[in-house]
């Protein structure tokens, strides 16, 4: 492993901390909590259409995420086809909460007066390419359930054979 590599993996590494301390500070101010857990039926499958949505290229980056500098990104379900910087997500929740996104549920697309919210942090990853070293940024995941589909999202995954 070379120097810029090494480089690079310390910068990924801070943005995945940066990333870490910024969804901790969200879950103080909406009076939640962070804390590791398996995902539930809901949950996993807002990650695979993520997952699948950017090994598909349905999912771009906005222009100010480099794969040179990484930073905290994030990706909301109901604004699904771009992975945000800081200042583009901030940009977008301004437009959201205008609109009636915040009221309603990122499964089942009901407005509800109640919508819990939730955050998964996806850690930045580096790749050793043979000419250079790239890094896909932290990704923060931000959805909202409404009571049902809370419920829902409690009960474990099933085990696919």
């Amino acid at each position: 492993m070379n120097a810029a590599t090494t480089s690079l993996l310390d910068q990924a590494q801070a943005a995945t901390h940066h990333s870490l301390a910024i969804l901790q500070n969200v879950a103080v101010r909406i009076n939640g909590a962070c804390n590791e857990s398996q995902p539930g039926p809901i949950a996993a499958r807002l990650l695979e259409r993520f997952h699948t949505g950017v090994h598909t290229l349905d999912i771009a980056f906005c222009p100010h995420l480099t794969a040179t500098t990484p930073q905290p990104a994030f990706w909301v379900p109901y604004a699904a086809g771009l992975i945000r910087c800081p200042a583009c997500m901030s940009r977008r929740l301004h437009r959201s909460l205008k609109g009636t996104e915040t009221h309603r549920c990122d499964n089942c697309r009901r407005r509800a007066v109640t919508i819990h919210v939730y955050g998964v942090q996806i850690p930045a990853v580096v790749l050793e390419l043979s000419d250079r070293a790239v890094s896909l940024p932290p990704v923060q995941i931000h959805f909202g359930l409404c009571p049902p589909c809370k419920q829902i999202d409690q009960q474990p995954v099933k085990a696919t054979a």
